[in-house]
């Protein structure tokens, strides 16, 4: 079993290294949750990189033999709280479970075409009112 401060320790180490790499959290798009087999979450400790936000953290089992009555999440009852759109990254580690963040992504302004928009909604590169 890891002691707090080696979980601390771990934790200051995978911030320094995200920070250095440019990590940023996973985004999860839909039908990502169906698909996913294990967490394709970066490390990024207590980093936050710029324009992110930490809005929520979820204790999970990392393991995949957790119960529905411990106090982590089980793998499935986690990917039941994902959200499209938003981020997902690890703030900690131990041996057993980890806690992670879910992060709204920056605001950014982006040009979208009438065309990519008529696609998204439904439509077809022959739609008239384009």
């Amino acid at each position: 079993m890891m002691s707090l401060s080696q979980i601390h320790e771990l934790s200051d180490s995978a911030a320094r290294k995200a920070r250095r790499h440019d990590k940023r959290p996973y985004i999860v798009w839909p039908g990502d949750t169906e698909r996913m087999k294990s967490f394709p979450f970066p490390f990024l400790g207590s980093y936050t990189p710029k324009g992110w936000k930490l809005v929520e953290t979820y204790f999970v089992d990392a393991t995949g033999l957790g119960n529905s009555n411990e106090p982590a999440l089980t793998i499935d009852a986690f990917r039941s709280k994902l959200k499209p759109g938003m981020g997902y990254a690890i703030v900690e580690a131990g041996q057993f479970q980890v806690v992670v963040g879910e992060y709204s992504p920056p605001k950014t302004k982006v040009k979208v075409s009438k065309l990519a928009v008529a696609l998204a909604v439904g439509g077809d590169r022959d739609d008239k009112a384009i």
